[in-house]
């Protein structure tokens, strides 16, 4: 029997299921009414007053941890904690991907009730706990869903371009003021 097929029929099905997965994250942020932002972290803002609860971030040395990013829930507004020590590009990356996993709901408690929670962590909130205890315990396909939601949401961001900042010599001028044009960009002035 050939593999070829076997592996194209896999990556044709993969292909459908992310195309499907997309869709639901489309669907979730439409009906959030979810508007492009100017970053991140105005679009988090805009999620928590959609959400009716605060979306807390807070940059964070996560640098011992083994992660990037952390959410946790209170039970009036939820937290969102990413590496300080990053490019703001990746802190974006991060925070998307913490909101992803508030936007579909991946929270889960797991089975302590209060007074159990109480008896073992009696100076923490139960909520405080269950999130926390909640967020080890994600599946594949809960982080395969909160990565495409995070690119969903980062196409939300409205990402202004890069400034040139270095001076063009007239011999340049004209192919970079082609290439501008091309991409929408103005042109560079060129040097005297």
């Amino acid at each position: 029997m050939n593999a070829a097929p076997s592996r194209r029929n896999e990556r044709q099905r993969r292909g459908r299921h992310l195309k499907a997965l997309r869709r639901t994250c489309e669907d979730i942020l439409g009906a959030l009414e979810v508007a492009d932002s100017p970053d991140m972290f105005a679009l988090s803002e805009q999620v928590g007053r959609r959400r009716d609860r605060p979306v807390r971030l807070a940059a964070v040395d996560l640098r011992d941890t083994g992660v990037y990013g952390l959410w946790i829930a209170t039970q009036d507004e939820d937290f969102v904690l990413y590496e300080s020590h990053t490019s703001r590009l990746h802190q974006e990356h991060i925070v998307a991907h913490e909101l992803a996993h508030i936007l579909c709901d991946h929270h889960r408690g797991g089975d302590l009730d209060d007074q159990s929670i109480q008896l073992l962590f009696p100076n923490l909130e139960p909520s405080v706990v269950r999130g926390m205890l909640g967020r080890c315990g994600y599946l594949a396909a809960e982080e395969q869903e909160a990565e495409v939601m995070a690119s969903v949401l980062l196409t939300r961001v409205q990402r202004k371009p890069a400034e040139a900042t270095w001076d063009v010599s007239a011999e340049a001028a004209q192919t970079i003021a082609r290439i501008e044009s091309v991409v929408g960009q103005e042109a560079p002035q060129e040097r005297p």
